[in-house]
Formats: C-alpha cells, structure tokens, sequence
C-alpha cells in the first residue's frame, strides 16, 4: 500500500506550523513583564530534537505532520518577589491551538499578580480575544487571589466567548503564592450549549 502526500497540503500545513512558531516566539517580548528575562524559543517544539542544522529538511519533511506539540518556556526571574515564571503552549492536530498555561510562583500580591497574567494571556491575542476582555480578565484573576487564605488552594473557571480559562493557586508556603492558568478554545458555554459566531450562548 503507498501513501501520497499533497504538496500544496504540506506547504498549507507548514505555514500554519511557521505561523504558530512565530506567535510563541514573539510573545514573549509583547508581554510586558520586566522581572524576568526569557531566553531565545527553540525553533523546534517538544518532543522532536534535531540535530544542529537539520532544521530546514526537518521544517520540510517533519514539521507539516505532527499531530500535537508544545513549547515549554521558562523565564529568568529578575526581581526580588517573582521565585519562577513557565508557560507551555500546546498545538494538536492541523496545527490547531489547544492550549496555553502560564504558571506564577511569587509573593503573594493579588493585584499584581492579577494584571501580570491577564496581560499573559492578552499577549497570546488568542481566537476571539478583545481588548477589553483584558479587564475581565484581571477582575476575575483578582478576586480568586484575593480569597486564598494560607494553607489552602483555590480553583475556578471563567469563559469570555470562546475561550475557557482554568485558575488553580495555592498558598502552601507563605509568603510565596503559586498561580496557574490554563487558557483553552471552547464552542459551548457551562450549560452545554453551542455558542454563536460571536461567542455567546
């Protein structure tokens, strides 16, 4: 049995891939963060490791056709108050995003915490994504941290048309506070309904 694989469907499928890379590698610097420094983005998303220049025969021959990958970014901190910063952008099938984690461990301050990951996640210019979701965004970041007491953790969910964005922090070992956030495309609201081409239920 032979196999054959469209061109004009590996170059539309490649420059989805190259359309992706070049999101994650300039979000980093469109996310407005001084206290930590990130370094340069892999060309090549986990799990594929490739030999110093075989990136152009493995763009060519290997990058059309995966069927999920991530980048795992981890940040320099550079401010007294921020211990760690890591994303991890995640794609599945036809290059189709799926998900963005941002993960914060640093003093607790609900307020500044809040405004640095609403503007993470502003930042990623996500499917759907409006500039004043941004302060939706931050309200709702803001009063999950502002009800983590020592010792306990707090979890929630919150939807802005279509994406769904998933909050769990902790306060294990004060005074540090660790915040998580996993932001994902969604097309039905809590209730299970269909969303509209807007984003509503």
């Amino acid at each position: 049995m032979f196999f054959r694989r469209s061109k004009r469907r590996a170059d539309e499928l490649r420059a989805k891939f190259i359309a992706n890379r070049d999101k994650v590698q300039s979000w980093t610097s469109r996310w407005e963060c001084p206290e930590v420094e990130w370094p340069a983005v892999s060309a090549v998303p986990f799990p594929w490791v490739i030999e110093p220049g075989e990136e152009e025969q493995w763009l060519a021959t290997s990058a059309p056709f995966m069927d999920a990958y991530q980048w795992h970014l981890e940040a320099l901190p550079v401010a007294n108050g921020v211990a760690q910063l890591r994303a991890t952008w995640e794609f599945g099938a036809g290059h189709e995003f799926r998900n963005l984690t941002i993960r914060f461990r640093s003093v607790y301050d609900p307020g500044y915490l809040a405004e640095k990951l609403a503007l993470g996640i502003h930042s990623a210019a996500l499917k759907g994504w409006q500039d004043d979701d941004h302060r939706d965004m931050h309200n709702w970041l803001r009063d999950g941290l502002g009800q983590v007491d020592p010792g306990e953790w707090i979890r929630g969910k919150h939807r802005m048309g279509f994406l769904l964005s998933e909050f769990n922090c902790s306060r294990a070992k004060p005074p540090e506070v660790i915040t998580e956030v996993s932001t994902s495309l969604t097309n039905v609201s809590f209730a299970g309904a269909p969303l509209n081409a807007d984003g509503r239920d």
